[in-house]
């Protein structure tokens, strides 16, 4: 059995709850408003899964002035030993950080991406030492050039690429192992992923794809993407089906509600 999972030394798991405004959430063309009691209740199996893998959970209460705020992932990222605390490209988004930041704050050390930089963790996707960044309407060149100064200096490679049609690089790449990603075809140029194996999502199944790899060597996948997932079956990875309809109802994803890191 190939086990996909992250580094077995990543062993924490930060999450935030659902707002009782999360049918307030920023929405694309292609969302439809959230079920708020249906939300909270496939993200308190979402957060099962993640003690089940061995993680050590941290939950942090929602605040509902940020409908978002379950979206944990886009307000900090671990680059190496540093907590790198983003400004999102979402005005009604940045005081998110606030609660993330204080959460952090007691684990490592921490920097800031600093006005008129944005960025948003959802557009960084770290593998081994190597970081892939999307170039999106929510991270900027002067946040990516942050970011890129903050990795240099934990020895950390950077690769830009800009993304089409997706609100965040993981919308449209997911890692699934320690070198291979599931890619929405024509999404991003994929010459930029060098080094990686690249598998595609089935085009029936655009938009409702999305993958978290754990430690202990499953993949959560989405149960929206079936055929996508047998493709990772036909390969010998352990998936585990999830219904997150409400979280994709708001162009989110399996990644975007944690942040996994090691201290």
């Amino acid at each position: 059995m190939f086990l996909a999972g992250y580094d077995q030394s990543m062993d924490r798991a930060v999450v935030r709850k659902i707002s009782a405004r999360f049918d307030k959430a920023v929405i694309s063309e292609r969302g439809r408003p959230p079920d708020v009691a249906l939300a909270r209740e496939q993200h308190a199996t979402y957060r099962g899964h993640l003690e089940r893998a061995g993680y050590e959970v941290t939950t942090i209460p929602a605040d509902d002035r940020y409908p978002d705020c379950v979206f944990v992932e886009d307000t900090a990222v671990v680059i190496g030993g540093t907590a790198l605390l983003t400004r999102p490209g979402t005005d009604s988004r940045v005081g998110e950080v606030h609660a993330v930041a204080n959460q952090l704050a007691s684990l490592l050390p921490v920097a800031h991406i600093s006005p008129p930089g944005t960025l948003d963790g959802g557009d960084v996707m770290q593998i081994g030492t190597h970081l892939w960044v999307g170039y999106s309407s929510r991270s900027n060149r002067e946040g990516l050039d942050q970011l890129t100064r903050v990795a240099a200096e934990e020895g950390v490679v950077v690769t830009v690429v800009p993304v089409t049609g997706v609100l965040h690089l993981k919308s449209a790449v997911l890692p699934i192992g320690p070198a291979t990603v599931v890619v929405t075809p024509g999404t991003v140029d994929e010459s930029l992923l060098a080094g990686l194996e690249v598998l595609h999502e089935d085009e029936s199944e655009h938009h409702k794809f999305s993958a978290l790899p754990l430690r202990d060597g499953r993949v959560l996948v989405t149960d929206a993407a079936p055929r996508t997932g047998e493709l990772l079956s036909s390969r010998g990875i352990q998936i585990e089906p999830l219904d997150i309809s409400e979280i994709l109802a708001v162009d989110g994803g399996l990644t975007c509600m944690s942040i996994l890191f090691s201290t």
